[in-house]
């Protein structure tokens, strides 16, 4: 009996790890990472909630805070596994939207981190132009209710995010990428003000990225 409690105890807390480590990902439009979740015909990534940077100590540390356009490695060669071109990054288009409009976005946290959401548009010139951070700041979503740029997370717990975003008129494009950027806020750090706090300084980061058409 002792040793049945010790197993099941055991298998418990594996499956408690397995869910605390696992973060999030943009779920609609689906990220490309993501996509296979819906059916389309892409390589599947089983570890596509953890486009991370490749990490807290090799996002700061390593790679001096630089992270890849779509939550890869900094250090990796481009076309990083996803982004355009990559292994992830086949060009599929997994949502068709209007020009001006306002479109519904989920993204799915396994583990919230607190923090804030925020989003941005790319649109690629052709099939095999990298999106840039250049281009995607050109372009950032505002909310639809009115309240700015950034989606602030203030729960925590495991749970989808549904919210609404506003395209830019007149910005068409057969292949745009859109991005979600989640900048977390549960590492304790400088603040600007030279202060401490829980949030201040760098933070774990993820992206996701998927590909959509925007028509007139």
């Amino acid at each position: 009996m002792t040793f049945t409690k010790l197993f099941v105890l055991t298998v418990v807390i594996c499956i408690n790890l397995q869910e605390i480590s696992g973060h999030g990902m943009m779920f609609d439009p689906i990220n490309r990472s993501s996509a296979w979740r819906k059916g389309f015909p892409v390589e599947p990534n089983y570890t596509d909630n953890e486009h991370f940077c490749g990490g807290y100590g090799i996002h700061h540390g390593k790679n001096g805070g630089k992270c890849g356009e779509c939550g890869d490695d900094y250090s990796l060669p481009r076309p990083r596994p996803n982004e355009n071109g990559g292994i992830y990054g086949t060009g599929v288009i997994v949502q068709k939207y209007k020009a001006g409009s306002t479109i519904d976005v989920t993204v799915r946290l396994t583990a919230s981190h607190l923090g804030h959401f925020e989003f941005h548009l790319c649109p690629l010139k052709s099939e095999k132009e990298l999106e840039t951070d250049v281009c995607f700041n050109k372009y950032p979503l505002p909310l639809a209710n009115g309240s700015g740029y950034k989606y602030p997370i203030k729960i925590h717990g495991s749970r989808d995010h549904s919210l609404k975003l506003v395209l830019p008129k007149g910005v068409t494009c057969k292949q745009c990428v859109i991005r979600w950027h989640y900048r977390t806020g549960n590492t304790w750090g400088t603040c600007e003000d030279g202060t401490k706090g829980m949030g201040c300084g760098p933070q774990e980061t993820f992206r996701s990225c998927a590909d959509v058409t925007i028509t007139n």
